[in-house]
């Protein structure tokens, strides 16, 4: 188990840290399950029917096959907020909204990522597929690449479609902004014009609905 650990760890590029956080959160998903198969499995004795006995075998592997279900998917949204270079709750509201464009998480954490790595290319070489934006966006609207790299990712994507707001420009040059930034990027432009406010709204939604 240690090495299949260790090993998982190194393909998915977390540190321990991270990797103990998610881990944690998944055994709390699955003591919460735990505890609610026990409710129902107490509820079923106290019933005391032949069906009872006969659904127990097929009963506790669904379980088993949830409560993996639940772990893998705890594990794959630490993995995907890691990449996109935000924190789980930020990563899970950002992508509420964006499923309401077609955009799903693992589409999501891959524009996320584009953010970051092409920020990081212009920081490091001047060049890159940012070097349009820096140049002749960034100064009208009196925005830095030193700015965008404090940014999680997230945060870093919001700031750029504001931008591009601000100079004005025309739903043509916003589109071939945003394909640059990442591919499919242009798709969450209707949640982050004006500031966010409907990805916002549909975060809001989505984490009051639970």
């Amino acid at each position: 188990m240690a090495v299949e650990i260790g090993a998982l760890r190194a393909m998915l590029s977390l540190d321990s840290a991270a990797f103990e956080r998610g881990a944690k959160r998944a055994e709390a998903s699955m003591s919460n399950l735990q505890r609610r198969f026990s409710r129902v499995g107490r509820s079923l004795r106290r019933f005391g029917t032949t069906m009872s006995t006969r659904v127990t075998a097929p009963m506790v592997a669904g379980f088993g096959l949830m409560a993996r279900s639940a772990f893998h998917s705890a594990f794959e949204i630490e993995r995907m907020a890691q990449l996109s270079n935000s924190g789980l709750v930020e990563f899970q509201r950002f992508a509420a909204g964006a499923r309401d464009v077609g955009i799903q998480q693992d589409k999501l954490s891959d524009i996320l990522k584009d953010t970051n790595d092409r920020i990081g290319d212009f920081i490091a070489t001047g060049g890159g597929p940012m070097a349009d934006f820096f140049e002749n966006i960034a100064p009208k609207v009196g925005v830095t690449a030193e700015q965008f790299a404090k940014l999680s990712g997230p945060e870093a994507l919001q700031l750029y479609v504001s931008s591009l707001e601000k100079a004005g420009l025309t739903q043509q040059e916003m589109t071939f902004y945003m394909e640059a930034l990442a591919s499919d990027a242009t798709a969450l432009l209707p949640l982050l014009r004006n500031n966010g406010a409907e990805m916002d709204r549909l975060a809001d939604s989505a984490q009051n609905a639970g």
